[in-house]
């Protein structure tokens, strides 16, 4: 089992809804995703002959809503009014009405997912963009030249773990010495 997730092939589909009807397509009549409004343009309800590009689950939900809705309005009457419990849809003359609904666009690539470790470094980059952005350029040149200058003092202030590696710094750098001082006195002739 190399991989056990097996995805949806119309998981990364996008299509065109288009309200092909003469009614306002309103959240109240089925124009929402898991109990979330979508709108068009206007902000209240999707009007006749708008389109929207939406996810492919997303709109085809929306594209059955809306068929729902269209052949509600075709219900069958008996002379009283009164619905003769015909049935309105098969599913064959749904899914038809469906798709007149629906338009395939593309299909995005599916994201290949970002390791710990990838993650961790754009967050480094991403707030290293912020400083640059708020410092100062004067302020970057000063952190720049006392960084320089800290390796400096950092070279100068060396610390030898012991009396061989004084002597080794001595004769690297040729000055006159007696072993027989100790470390400490030593290191006072490199200063």
């Amino acid at each position: 089992m190399a991989n056990p997730i097996v995805s949806n092939p119309n998981d990364f589909k996008v299509v065109t809804f288009k309200n092909a009807t003469d009614l306002e397509f309103t959240p109240a009549l089925g124009a929402m995703y898991d109990g979330r409004p979508i709108f068009g343009t206007t902000g209240t309800s999707i009007k006749p002959g708008e389109s929207i590009v939406l996810p492919f689950h997303v709109g085809n939900l929306m594209a059955k809503n809306l068929a729902k809705v269209v052949m509600n309005g075709q219900a069958v009457e008996d002379k009283a009014g009164v619905p003769t419990g015909v049935s309105l849809w098969d599913e064959d003359s749904l899914q038809r009405m469906q798709q007149s609904f629906l338009t395939e666009m593309y299909s995005e690539e599916k994201a290949t997912p970002m390791s710990d470790i990838d993650r961790m470094m754009a967050k480094v980059e991403e707030y290293k963009a912020m400083v640059d952005k708020v410092l100062p350029e004067s302020e970057k040149v000063v952190l720049d030249n006392s960084s320089k200058e800290n390796k400096e003092t950092l070279e100068e202030v060396k610390v030898y773990s012991d009396k061989a590696d004084v002597i080794a710094e001595l004769i690297r750098r040729e000055i006159p010495y007696n072993a027989r001082l100790s470390k400490d006195n030593l290191e006072e002739l490199l200063a």
